[in-house]
């Protein structure tokens, strides 16, 4: 087995407590939709963050993941695809401020590929390339269009 490993990041203009809490705030993506390409179910907490069925079409084959998302003490984060069509699958997200309203975000990906997939890696490479920056673009938006807010601060 190889892995795929691919990076991206993207400075976003909000402080680094309210990203970090949308980046595990699941729940919340699953109400408003946050990724377009991506339809998550089922979100329900867990210590530390929150558990979920993420859905999404790739070259017209639905993928179907359970989904472990963590917010770790230094507010880092990891998803980690527990079982389904990406088993194995973890993405790392860590974050520095910038300043008071600004984030650097950076993302890894790291993809385990066997077989066929391995033959394509390339192509898959590309692939999860272009989704990080389409999926950080729609964080962005979220976050600096949308206004998120932070669950505890909405009451």
């Amino acid at each position: 087995m190889s892995n795929i490993i691919v990076r991206c990041e993207k400075l976003i203009a909000r402080s680094i407590d309210v990203v970090q809490t949308q980046f595990v705030d699941f729940a919340h993506h699953e109400r408003t939709r946050v990724h377009r390409d991506l339809e998550v179910k089922d979100a329900r907490p867990v210590a530390n963050g929150f558990r979920f069925t993420g859905r999404r079409r790739v070259f017209g084959m639905l993928q179907a993941d359970e989904i472990e998302v963590l917010r770790h003490p230094d507010g880092n984060s990891t998803l980690c695809s527990l079982s389904g069509t990406n088993a194995g699958l973890k993405i790392t997200q860590t974050f520095e401020s910038r300043g008071p309203e600004t984030t650097l975000v950076r993302i890894e990906v790291n993809m385990p590929v066997t077989g066929f997939l391995k033959l394509l890696s390339p192509l898959v490479r590309v692939g999860i390339q272009r989704d990080m920056e389409i999926g950080l673009e729609e964080d962005r938006v979220d976050l600096e269009e949308r206004k998120y807010v932070k669950p505890e601060a909405a009451h």
